[in-house]
Order: structure tokens, then sequence, then C-alpha cells
């Protein structure tokens, strides 16, 4: 019976082809990029005579057509992607960018975020002479006195605020109403909203106090989208029979303001 010799049963890898080398059957070599496996033992025929050799694995071809990836990426942080017919690159982007899809969603491409606007628009203004407020009637409340404005939306003159051009938003407003006494009466302050420059108002936010035996005070903070050019104001009403006056000189300025700012 033959004795077969297992371990001989495998491809010898020798290397890179050398013309004076002895290859024997299965040998295996590399030359020009290519693997070449030895089919008749012989010295000195190159790889290209088939009569030895024959070929294992052939080298792919390096071209311009976006397969080869170092001709394709050419700078420290360019991006490949798949184009429409090849392999695509994007050149890297600058500080701050963030990736995001085109118009038309066929491909990635670099954007710049736009700052955020956060805290740009605010405004606080306070009352410092009282303002009467006369029973069963809603009146507007007029803060005199800016502390700041930033965007230039209130008006000391109506009380207004109105949301500067161009920034719609997410807004946290706030107000504080400290006015006269009266047990047993009624005090309710509004917070209204004009879409149309003042002309026509709408309530979105109101506030009870009920009692009135001592100095009283309605204050909140209120949550609220709003477009630009939208419109603020705040309202007091009562129940007293006589005439009431908004702040109180002993209690300060602090004590009745209104103003807001930016969230998002």
């Amino acid at each position: 019976m033959a004795t077969i010799n297992l371990g001989a049963i495998k491809f010898n890898w020798k290397g890179a082809y050398a013309g004076g080398t002895a290859y024997t059957v299965d040998d295996v070599v590399s030359s020009g990029g290519s693997s070449y496996v030895c089919i008749l033992a012989s010295t000195g025929n190159a790889v290209s005579n088939a009569t030895y050799w024959s070929i294992m694995a052939q080298t792919g071809t390096n071209g311009t057509n976006g397969t080869d990836l170092t001709s394709t990426l050419t700078t420290a942080g360019d991006i490949v992607y798949k184009g429409a017919s090849a392999l695509t690159r994007l050149a890297k982007g600058t500080a701050s960018q963030t990736l995001k899809m085109n118009s038309g969603a066929t491909a990635p491409e670099w954007a710049t975020v736009a700052s955020a606007s956060t805290g740009s628009v605010r405004f606080h203004a306070q009352q410092e002479t009282p303002q009467s407020v006369a029973n069963a009637s809603e009146t507007n409340i007029v803060f005199e006195t800016e502390v700041f404005d930033v965007g230039g939306g209130y008006d000391t003159s109506t009380g207004y605020w109105t949301v500067p051009s161009g920034e719609g938003g997410t807004y946290m407003i706030y107000y504080s109403h400290h006015f006269g006494s009266g047990a047993g009466n009624t005090y309710k302050s509004k917070i209204g909203k004009s879409t149309d420059a003042g002309s026509s108002w709408s309530e979105i936010h109101q506030m009870w106090d009920y009692d009135g035996s001592g100095k009283n005070v309605n204050a909140n903070t209120y949550l609220i989208v709003l477009n630009a050019s939208d419109v603020l104001k705040t309202v007091l009403s009562h129940t007293q029979s006589s005439t009431q006056y908004m702040y109180d000189a002993s209690a300060g300025s602090a004590m009745t303001f209104f103003g807001g700012f930016k969230l998002v």
C-alpha cells in the first residue's frame, strides 16, 4: 500500500519569486501583486510561463474611478460615501460643523450650526409710580421703567412687549402685581396676547387673589411659544368699590414688574 505524507498536501508559501530558486509543485510565490502556484518543477522559469505556473490570485487595478481609497481620500478628516456611480470623497468640514443630508436627500454635506439665540432676547420693566385701577374694569398695567430690554421689544408708554423680528420661539414670561387692600374683594391679574399689533387681545393666563385684608401680590411665571410680532401685556381688575392703586410705595419697585426671556 502506498504511503501518503499528509503534511505534504498543502501549498508552500515561498515569498517573492526569484529566478535562481528551484520550485516544486505546489510552491506559491508572489510577483507584481499577484500570486502563482507551481504546477511543474523548474528553476528559472518566470511566473508568466504557463507551463510551470498557474495564477492563484490576481491583483486588482488601481484606477481613478473611486475604487482606490488611497487616491479618493486626500486629506486627514475626509469622508468617503457611495456616490451615483462610484465612491466619492467629501472633504473634511470646518470646526464645529455637523454632517447632514443635502436638500435633495442624495448625499451628505457639512453644515454650520446657527448660533443659538437663547438668552439674546430678554426684558424687565418695573413700576415706580402708583397707577390707578378703577372698580370692575380691566386696566392695562404700564411698567414705566425699563431695567433692561435686549431686543427693543418693550414700550414704556403702553406696557406692551412685542416679540422682535426673527425671534419667535419658547419664552418664559413673568410678572408681579402689587396692589392695595380691601377685605372680601377679588383681584384678578391676566396676561393678554395680541397677534395683530394690539388691535385685539386674547387671554392666555390669569391669576386670582381673594381676601384683600392686607397688601396683595399676584405673581406668576408662564411658559409660552410666541411668534415674531406677537404682543403681550398684563391686566388687573378688582371688585373693590373704590379706585385702587397698583404699586405701593412702601413696598418698593421690586414688587411690581413684568419681564421675560427667550429659552429656545
